[in-house]
């Protein structure tokens, strides 16, 4: 479905279902949250996770402890206060962190989350209907996962019924889900909302009227 398609008419279910179309044209593979066998707690998709690093860092030789290891050094980071959560979060992932091996033999090497120079090495996944439990229990309309990790959260709201505004949709993720899954919010570097004639996008910090257009 091309971008043009998506107009004022949609509800917010077909909103929904176009713009993850225009993902899945881009070579992202889509899941629905309910077919996630998990606990709702769980927010990474570890399996995901333990395959990129399989994959990326298979020379190295690394065991199952050191898998688990570096899966909890981003998964255990504190969400509160939600600020300094997000804050280490988006620094281990930008920047990696070298790993201390369990042979004390084995060669010491940075570890990446994300492999930015390489982004066919990725998995790259678009989820909707995905339920998170933390203080309370939500599910979000919309998260792009980069190797398990949701770096990106996305809020619907038809045009269609005119009490609804985009700006309920910034509310819901920048109030609602702060205070509700605060655990969810520290690995989401980017929010975007849309009715699908208005689309804008910042952080999960960013008031609603810095909020930046994305018009194409």
């Amino acid at each position: 479905m091309e971008p043009d398609t998506i107009n004022t008419k949609f509800t917010e279910d077909q909103l929904e279902e176009a713009i993850i179309e225009l993902f899945k044209n881009e070579g992202y593979d889509y899941l629905n949250g309910e077919n996630i066998h998990r606990p709702f707690e769980k927010i990474l998709l570890e399996d995901d996770l333990k395959q990129y690093l399989t994959n990326r860092y298979g020379d190295k030789g690394l065991d199952d402890d050191e898998i688990s290891s570096i899966i909890s050094r981003i998964d255990y980071i504190s969400p509160s206060p939600l600020y300094e959560g997000s804050r280490e979060t988006y620094r281990l992932i930008n920047e990696g962190f070298i790993l201390e091996r369990n042979n004390p033999e084995a060669e010491k090497f940075l570890v990446e989350y994300i492999d930015f120079k390489n982004p066919e090495n990725n998995i790259f996944k678009v989820v909707n209907q995905y339920s998170v439990n933390d203080k309370e229990t939500r599910r979000p309309d919309m998260l792009v996962f980069i190797n398990g990790i949701p770096v990106a959260i996305f809020e619907f709201k038809t045009a269609i019924e005119e009490d609804k505004t985009i700006h309920d949709a910034w509310e819901q993720i920048n109030i609602r889900y702060a205070r509700g899954i605060p655990k969810l919010l520290k690995f989401n570097f980017l929010s975007v909302i849309t009715d699908g004639a208005n689309t804008k996008m910042g952080t999960v910090f960013t008031p609603y009227e810095y909020y930046y257009s994305w018009n194409k």
